[in-house]
């Protein structure tokens, strides 16, 4: 007896019945950042803003294998935020994430800073008023918290013109850390966070 498609359907759906691939929530996950990485007073920047604030964005994850599966999360983030100025107004921001999973099985953790758009994530760090971000390009490395992370740059227009800009991020320990860094490069090196 051949395998009719009719069979192979019925036989899928019984397999799969109360089965969840991804789970959805109705219900944002919330999550807050539990320590703040911050830039000591030596690195040549006067510090402008010291926050905590609240982010509400989507988390997208998408999972490849036999079979592509995606999901969406909605994250409700209270994250530190550190804004940082030096001579002719180069900035260098700080954000501070949780790192939340949205899934246990299989684990998956994300950043909700890197579920926001480019213009969103520097406008956030920075305290700029950000219309745009052009297509970020790979630009080398930097080290951020003791960690190698990929240095990605862009031109941003902002309400007082064009700025280049710079950023980064790492995971740290619970938590999730974006610098952003406008005009030349930034200090991420000298990034700190208590441990």
């Amino acid at each position: 007896m051949g395998l009719t498609r009719r069979g192979i359907l019925a036989t899928s759906t019984v397999a799969l019945a109360g089965c969840s691939l991804l789970p959805e929530e109705d219900e944002p996950i919330e999550a807050s950042a539990s320590t703040p990485a911050t830039l000591p007073e030596g690195a040549g920047y006067s510090e402008v803003a010291a926050e905590e604030t609240t982010i509400e964005t989507t988390v997208r994850v998408d999972l490849t294998g036999d079979v592509e599966l995606s999901s969406t999360q909605a994250v409700v983030a209270t994250v530190f935020r550190r804004v940082y100025e030096a001579d002719e107004g180069r900035r260098f921001g700080l954000v501070t994430a949780p790192a939340v999973e949205i899934f246990e099985n299989p684990e998956v953790i994300r950043d909700p800073v890197g579920a926001l758009g480019n213009a969103r994530v520097v406008e956030v760090a920075t305290g700029l008023s950000v219309e745009s971000v052009g297509s970020p390009t790979e630009s080398g490395s930097v080290t951020l918290l003791g960690t190698d992370a990929t240095l990605s740059t862009a031109a941003a227009t902002t309400a007082d013109g064009d700025v280049s800009t710079a950023w980064a991020r790492v995971r740290a320990g619970e938590d999730s850390v974006t610098a952003v860094a406008t005009g030349s490069n930034g200090p991420f090196d000298a990034v700190t966070r208590e441990t």
